[in-house]
C-alpha cells in the first residue's frame, strides 16, 4: 500500500504557472486621442494581442465628469517592445443613462444609418432624438429622414477622426438638434452608439511602421540642415 502511495505522489505531475511566463504591455490609444496609455494586457506572444478589445471610459479619456455614460473601445493593431497601439473601433452608452433621459410625454425617435467618412472608413451610426411634448408619426417621420441626411452628410465631409470627435464630443448631436428643432420642439439628442465595419485609408500604422518614419523624417532633416 505504501509503494502504491509513493509511486503515485511521483508520477504527479507538477501544474505549470503561465502567468510567470506572461508579459505585461500597455495600451495606446491613436495619436488622434492623444497617444495615451488606457490599460495593461498580459501575453506570453505579442501576436495573441492583436484584435484585443480594451474599453475606456469617456470621462476617464477626456477627465470630463459629464461624459462618465459613455464607453470607447479600442482593438489592439500593432505592438512594438512593451508597447501596443490600437485603433477606434466604436462607442455605445449606458443602457441606464437613456432609459433616465425617457419620459411620458415625450416621444422617442431612433436613427440607424451607416456612413462613409472623407477618408474612406465605413461606420454605422445609432442616434437618439427626444421630443419635448408628444411627436405625431409625420413629424418622427420627417425628424428621422433629416437626422440620417445630416449624419450621412457630416461623414461624407469629415475625416473619420474628427467625425468620431464630433460624435462624442456633442458636435454632430448640436447639429441635429439645431435643425430638427425648427421641425418640431426638442428636449434632447444623443449619438448613442456607433461601430466601425470598414477602415479606411487613412488608418495609423502600427508603431513599428510609425517609428521607422520618424527615423527617415529625422535622417532627412539632418541632411538639409
Amino acid at each position: 500500500m505504501a509503494r502504491m502511495k509513493a509511486r503515485s505522489a511521483k508520477g504527479k505531475r507538477v501544474a505549470k504557472d503561465t502567468w510567470k511566463s506572461k508579459v505585461w504591455y500597455d495600451i495606446y490609444t491613436p495619436q488622434s486621442f492623444g497617444g495615451d496609455v488606457i490599460g495593461q494586457t498580459p501575453a506570453n506572444d505579442p501576436a495573441n494581442l492583436i484584435g484585443r478589445i480594451s474599453e475606456i471610459s469617456l470621462r476617464d479619456l477626456t477627465n470630463e465628469h459629464s461624459k462618465h455614460m459613455t464607453r470607447m473601445y479600442f482593438k489592439v493593431d500593432g505592438v512594438s517592445g512593451n508597447n501596443a497601439t490600437s485603433q477606434f473601433v466604436g462607442h455605445d452608452t449606458t443602457r441606464e443613462y437613456l432609459k433616465s433621459q425617457v419620459r411620458r410625454r415625450r416621444s422617442k425617435i431612433n436613427a440607424i444609418v451607416e456612413v462613409r467618412t472623407k477618408d474612406g472608413f465605413k461606420v454605422r451610426v445609432k442616434a437618439l432624438v427626444l421630443t419635448a411634448v408628444r411627436a405625431r408619426d409625420h413629424h418622427k417621420t420627417e425628424i428621422r429622414v433629416r437626422m440620417e441626411q445630416i449624419i450621412k452628410e457630416m461623414a461624407k465631409e469629415t475625416p473619420f477622426a474628427e467625425f468620431v470627435h464630433a460624435m462624442l464630443m456633442g458636435g454632430l448631436g448640436s447639429k441635429i438638434y439645431g435643425d430638427c428643432k425648427k421641425m418640431f420642439p426638442l428636449k434632447r439628442v444623443e449619438i448613442f452608439k456607433s461601430e466601425v465595419i470598414e477602415f479606411g485609408k487613412a488608418a495609423e500604422a502600427p508603431v513599428e511602421e510609425a517609428a521607422a518614419e520618424e527615423v527617415v523624417e529625422e535622417a532627412a532633416a539632418e541632411t538639409q540642415e
